[in-house]
């Protein structure tokens, strides 16, 4: 192999890869991308439903307050 094929071949391989990293890197940044749309999703989801266990926390004390008033107008 003659000096001029080595840096060819080197020149070659090293073009190659170039171009396997900047796919791999592609790749890397479609999954990033569908990874943190899938988690802000989640995220909407539970707060969502933290939001409802809040609300029917609230409308459970309000009704527990309500019976209880009731209960003592009763027993007077």
């Amino acid at each position: 192999m003659t000096p001029e094929d080595l840096i060819q071949e080197t020149k070659e391989t090293l073009e190659f890869n170039t171009k396997k990293v900047e796919i791999l890197d592609k790749d890397i940044e479609k999954i990033k991308s569908e990874a943190i749309e899938k988690i802000n999703k989640l995220q909407q989801d539970r707060n969502q439903i933290v939001s409802q266990i809040l609300k029917d926390k609230g409308g459970l004390e309000k009704l527990e307050k309500l019976i209880n008033a009731n209960n003592k107008v009763e027993s007077k």
